[in-house]
């Protein structure tokens, strides 16, 4: 657990586990949330990382039912209603808030997990948040999860859903995705406009992997206070796609060419060693003279928004969030 005496300026301190810092510049809402995450990370068992294919079952078993623990309450004070229907063959869950806005283009949402975990319901409090935040329906694409599915075979599925979604909605929607989601998302991006299909009409990324190399500086230096696993986290990126492939646009979109890249909202934490990927990519897309915006949260852990939904820092991204939707769909 923290310590409840600062041992520096402003700062809690833990001598034994740096991902249990918590800096005074948090907010205290924030901040006693993140203490309660980091005692729960802290007191769990070390996990052996997984190997062969039911091994990761078990691993995204376990991930889903520690999901269902940490969501159950908040996402009962939303009661969205929840609606699962085949998209060409690709499972989608609908989350529809209590106050739709009556005729408000819908977002699409793809879900993180390290792309071995996860899945549209146990990520349905992200989408419900985002549907509640911008009255907006959500569309939850639920791919099959690596290593049963590489990176190509994942994108054909988000493609053929889109596809679909589009089609049923009659309008094009924005695209968002967390983490390996964002990866993904970012990846559809650039396959829909190569195969001249219609792009989304703006992007959201939350703490998004872009490159499977991990050659940014935080990949490095804020790895001890990220409560990512980078083991864990490496082996489910090589599944997602070979190393011979992480220099390729479709598993990487560092690499790719952002000619066309469609209004993109980047937000990540000071805390996480995926900040880096966050800072490349809005500098490649405006390198290539696209809309960028990244936004940059002090003191955050990845993909903070829903668990830290009330606290200031949350209520602040998802009301920016809300705003760049605003602005960018029609």
């Amino acid at each position: 657990m923290p310590s409840s005496e600062p041992s520096g300026p402003g700062v809690r301190q833990d001598a034994d586990d740096p991902r249990l810092i918590i800096a005074a510049s948090v907010s205290p809402e924030a901040a006693a949330i993140l203490r309660m995450i980091g005692a729960m990370i802290a007191a769990m068992p070390p996990q052996p990382i997984p190997v062969s294919q039911e091994e990761f079952d078990a691993a995204a078993a376990q991930a889903a039912a520690w999901a269902e623990t940490m969501i159950a309450a908040p996402l009962a004070k939303l009661a969205p209603t929840l609606s699962a229907w085949d998209a060409g063959g690709v499972p989608v869950l609908s989350v529809t808030p209590q106050y739709a806005r009556a005729g408000a283009t819908s977002l699409v949402y793809i879900h993180g997990g390290g792309f071995v975990t996860g899945s549209a319901q146990s990520s349905r409090l992200t989408a419900a948040l985002a549907a509640a935040r911008t009255g907006r329906v959500v569309h939850s694409i639920d791919y099959t999860l690596s290593p049963r599915a590489d990176h190509r075979a994942i994108l054909d599925e988000i493609v053929t859903a889109w596809t679909a979604i589009i089609d049923r909605e009659g309008h094009v929607p924005g695209l968002f995705g967390d983490s390996a989601g964002g990866c993904i998302a970012a990846a559809a991006t650039l396959l829909l406009r190569d195969r001249g299909k219609t792009v989304p009409a703006a992007l959201a990324l939350l703490s998004p992997v872009v490159d499977l190399a991990g050659e940014g500086d935080t990949n490095q230096t804020l790895a001890s206070v990220d409560y990512l696993d980078r083991n864990r986290f490496e082996m489910g990126v090589r599944g997602y796609a070979a190393p011979a492939d992480w220099r390729s646009p479709l598993a990487s979109p560092i690499h790719g060419d952002f000619t066309d890249f469609p209004p993109t909202l980047i937000q990540v934490g000071t805390r996480e060693l995926l900040l880096s990927d966050s800072v490349r990519l809005h500098r490649a897309l405006r390198a290539a003279g696209r809309s960028s915006r990244l936004e940059v949260f002090e003191g955050m852990p990845h993909v903070f928004q829903p668990l830290l939904a009330d606290a200031p820092e949350g209520i602040a991204a998802w009301a920016d969030m809300a705003a760049f939707w605003q602005e960018h769909l029609a």
